[in-house]
């Protein structure tokens, strides 16, 4: 029963590679002939480029997304990353309004307690010490808030460069893993008696 699956696995690689084969060179004799093939792709060789005359550099990439989050973003074709990076700023700001809102208010009690009052009668069961550290604690976190801003800032403008530098990579069919049958004849085997071995042979091209 194994030998039997084995061998229709082995039939549908061979099938599945020699349809590969067919795919790769149809799509490589449609951009000879000069069709629509989709955004910005050139042959060199046997290899397949994006054209870069219409895609923008990354400096240029870096730049619009510090000036304006998003814009990298957008002229790299990635829209659907430009909700993202306005909700992580909305989330973010959300973040550093709490917490700016609560330290004033605990900040505005502990000074009360100093001189010997209550700012707000619903915590006028808290000790001066738990006040304290509350009023610290959301300092702390927003400070984090500032500091989060400036690292998401810079997150999404490495982003847009990112995408820029790999926009002219190689897009072709040879970055995929490919599976294929094989015959493998063990070395151990006699001379008189060879058996051969079917196999599928994974190759990674990274």
């Amino acid at each position: 029963m194994i030998k039997y699956a084995f061998s229709i696995i082995l039939l549908l690689g061979l099938v599945l590679n020699v349809k590969g084969q067919e795919l790769d060179s149809l799509s490589k004799q449609i951009i000879k002939e000069g069709s629509d093939v989709g955004p910005a792709i050139k042959e060199r060789g046997n290899t397949l480029f994006r054209d870069s005359s219409s895609l923008q550099s990354p400096r240029k990439a870096v730049l619009r997304s510090a000036i304006i989050p998003g814009w990298g973003q957008i002229r790299n074709k990635k829209w659907w990353k430009v909700p993202l990076v306005y909700g992580g700023y909305v989330g973010v700001g959300l973040y550093y309004e709490f917490n700016q809102r609560y330290y004033k208010e605990f900040l505005s009690e502990s000074q009360a307690r100093k001189r010997g009052e209550f700012k707000y009668e619903k915590y006028q069961f808290a000790t001066d010490e738990q006040i304290y550290n509350t009023k610290d604690f959301y300092r702390r976190n927003r400070d984090l808030a500032i500091i989060a801003f400036f690292a998401f800032h810079s997150l999404q403008m490495i982003d847009a460069y990112i995408d820029a530098k790999l926009a002219t990579f190689d897009v072709s069919d040879n970055l995929s893993i490919n599976l294929k049958p094989s015959i493998y004849t063990p070395m151990y085997a006699g001379s008189g008696f060879q058996a051969p071995v079917p196999m599928l042979k994974l190759n990674i091209k990274l």
